[in-house]
């Protein structure tokens, strides 16, 4: 197979590929009296004042008059016997003319074949409310849950057959209820709301309130009070015995 051909490296192909490349600076074109650096002079400022008022002045065109459309003439609808006093608004008549049959045909295909009402849109449906607490993940409902509504007759013909409507009513259990403990709280909001509310802490009783009935005091009783009350009247042995003595003095 055919070798490629190695250059040899002479010195003079080193010192010739040695020497750096010249520079070319960018080619830069010269400004003109709008791209000169630094502030405009009074000249200049001149000249393009005078500019602004050749180039940049605002054309005024004449404005664009709109002609109305002509209204309907005996030439333009062949059918009709005279010209119109008024414009006619609405024109369904086929322009290009032609018989009765014709005409015929032109209303007949331009109406519908099957005609049908307003689309009525159904009502939304009703979800259940399930508020999503902070901090806690999102609410997974088990399907088949909300149960749909029974659907109630408009009207009994007795109050026996009502009430047997009512008391043969059955909603779905769900699974998870079977299997669960319901708790105390459960337990006590499933009773009815008692009228007034059970309070928050027990309210002592009405008797705490009343004074205490006084009942007589017999003899010996009172015997017994006469000496306490004599008892407390005299002062203490301990404070007379504190009580410096001023009989020196006298």
């Amino acid at each position: 197979m055919w070798q490629p051909r190695r250059r040899r490296c002479s010195k003079e192909w080193c010192l010739r590929n040695a020497q750096p490349k010249p520079s070319i600076p960018p080619f830069k074109p010269e400004p003109t009296r709008w791209a000169k650096p630094g502030p405009m002079n009074l000249d200049d400022w001149v000249n393009f004042y005078k500019w602004c008022q050749v180039n940049a002045a605002p054309i005024e065109r004449p404005p664009i008059k709109k002609e109305p459309p002509p209204p309907p003439t005996p030439e333009r609808v062949p059918r009709m016997a005279e010209a119109p006093k008024a414009p006619i608004v609405g024109w369904t008549r086929c322009e290009s003319g032609g018989n009765r049959d014709e005409q015929d045909a032109f209303s007949r295909l331009s109406s519908p074949r099957w005609r049908r009402g307003k689309y009525q849109p159904p009502p939304p449906e009703v979800f259940a409310y399930r508020p999503r607490l902070a901090y806690q993940p999102r609410p997974m409902p088990e399907p088949g849950r909300p149960a749909n509504k029974i659907k109630v007759p408009c009207c009994f013909q007795h109050d026996d057959v009502e009430s047997e409507f009512w008391a043969t009513v059955r909603f779905p259990v769900s699974k998870n209820a079977r299997s669960t403990m319901p708790s105390r709280k459960d337990c006590e909001l499933s009773r009815p709301r008692a009228v007034p509310p059970k309070p928050h802490c027990p309210l002592p009783s009405q008797n705490a309130y009343l004074m205490p009935k006084r009942k007589k005091m017999t003899a010996r009783q009172w015997r017994a009070h006469q000496q306490r009350l004599k008892i407390l009247a005299q002062p203490s042995e301990r404070i007379l015995a504190e009580l410096p003595c001023f009989c020196d003095r006298w």
